[in-house]
């Protein structure tokens, strides 16, 4: 009778034992989720040049034959996109909606397609919100630094990147609104 007294004890130990170990990792858990969601509230950067830098010259031209170079007018939306990428196919729409609201209109949102077999087909959805550059060469894919799709940025009127991310809903409102700031001082990439 004491060794079934001493296994149901036992029993009853390890039990509440693994009670508190979960109690622990679904707090834990909780924890995790809240920084989740403020890192995602705030934008995840994208994987290129970080905020504050400055992108490298480039000249390139958009379906249109106008050129683009690194120095924009301030508030500048710029989207990279490559047709092979799933989540670009998702962000595309995003990115039409936050452009159709960008303050200077198209003249000040660029929306650039990169990647083996880039082509303007892929954005034309968005010709009437945004100037569409084919980056055929990956020159301005170089210029950003962009390791990944999709990469979306605010730059500054010298260049120099505002702010970067891979979620359009996570453009901050005041880049839209404001007249570009300027960034802190950076560094040339």
């Amino acid at each position: 009778m004491s060794v079934l007294v001493a296994v149901v004890v036992l029993s009853s130990v390890w039990c509440a034992f693994n009670t508190a170990l979960l109690v622990a990792v679904v707090r834990r858990l909780r924890y995790q989720s809240e920084l989740l969601s403020e890192v995602e509230r705030r934008g995840v950067p994208a994987r290129a040049l970080p905020r504050g830098d400055t992108v490298r010259d480039f000249l390139v031209h958009d379906t249109r034959g106008r050129p683009v170079t690194h120095v924009v007018p301030a508030a500048t939306l710029v989207g990279f996109f490559s047709p092979t990428c799933a989540s670009c196919r998702r962000e595309r729409a995003r990115f039409r909606t936050v452009a159709a609201r960008w303050p200077g209109g198209s003249e000040r949102v660029l929306a650039v397609v990169t990647g083996p077999a880039a082509s303007a087909r892929f954005l034309r959805r968005l010709d009437p919100v945004a100037r569409i550059v084919v980056d055929g060469d990956s020159a301005l894919r170089h210029a950003f630094g962009i390791e990944s799709f999709p990469a979306i940025f605010v730059l500054a009127g010298t260049g120099c990147l505002s702010w970067t991310g891979i979620h359009a809903d996570a453009v901050p409102a005041l880049a839209a609104s404001s007249p570009g700031g300027e960034c802190p001082v950076g560094r040339r990439a």
